[in-house]
Formats: structure tokens, C-alpha cells, sequence
């Protein structure tokens, strides 16, 4: 299971790890507390996204094409609205940075868009092997 898996842990690693790395940073004084929350609020963000993304794909892919292509699609449309309502939420409401909160965020949310083509590219193969 571990090595059907492993490209998929492979690609959820980097976020593990970035969000280690600025949480020792800022318990050992290296790192601002506004510039913390910057980075922890945009890759709050963007996580939440990517968990909105994974549930769209899980319920899409046991409906037809053109119900799959709706809930997908749909879930985007939605999940943009929302990301830019967040956006901002936090920049007018938290007190954060705009440069280390934006860049995060985009970073981390075309990251996850990346890591979302891969598990639906892994089970639509899955799902054509299986109907073979």
C-alpha cells in the first residue's frame, strides 16, 4: 500500500515541511509574529482549498461525466469565490503582511492544484483499469 502510495506522500511532504520549518522558526524567535501569521494564514488557506478540491474529485468521480464535470467545475467556481472572500477577510481584518500572505497563499494554492491534477490523473486510471 505504502509503495502505491508513495508519489502521493512524495507531493504532500513539501507542505509538512514548510509549515515545520516556520512553526520552529517562530517558537525560536527567528521569524516575526505578523510575518508567522502571514505564511500560517495563506497556507491555512490554501490547505482548506485543497481539502475542498480532493472531496469535490472523491464525490464527482462514482457520478456520469457530465455530473462529474459539474460537481468539478462547480466546486471551482465555488471554491474561488470563497478563497477571494477569504483573501479578503484576512487582509482587512488580520493583521498580516501582504506580500508574505499573498505570495503563500498563490504559492501553496497552485502547488495543491498541481497535487489535485495528480490524484484525479490516479484514479481516472484506476477507474478505466477497473472497467476493462
Amino acid at each position: 500500500m505504502l509503495k502505491k502510495n508513495r508519489p502521493l506522500i512524495f507531493l504532500l511532504v513539501i507542505p509538512i515541511i514548510f509549515i515545520t520549518t516556520v512553526t520552529i522558526l517562530y517558537s525560536l524567535n527567528h521569524l516575526d509574529s505578523q510575518i508567522f501569521y502571514s505564511l500560517f494564514w495563506g497556507f491555512s488557506i490554501s490547505t482548506l482549498n485543497l481539502i475542498m478540491g480532493l472531496t469535490s474529485i472523491h464525490f464527482g468521480l462514482e457520478k456520469s461525466d457530465k455530473l462529474f464535470l459539474i460537481i468539478v467545475f462547480g466546486g471551482l467556481i465555488l471554491r474561488l469565490f470563497l478563497m477571494l472572500s477569504l483573501i479578503i477577510i484576512a487582509l482587512n481584518f488580520l493583521f498580516v503582511r501582504l506580500n508574505s500572505f499573498i505570495f503563500t497563499t498563490f504559492i501553496f494554492y497552485f502547488y495543491y492544484l498541481l497535487v489535485e491534477i495528480f490524484v484525479l490523473a490516479r484514479k481516472k486510471n484506476l477507474i478505466i483499469k477497473t472497467r476493462q
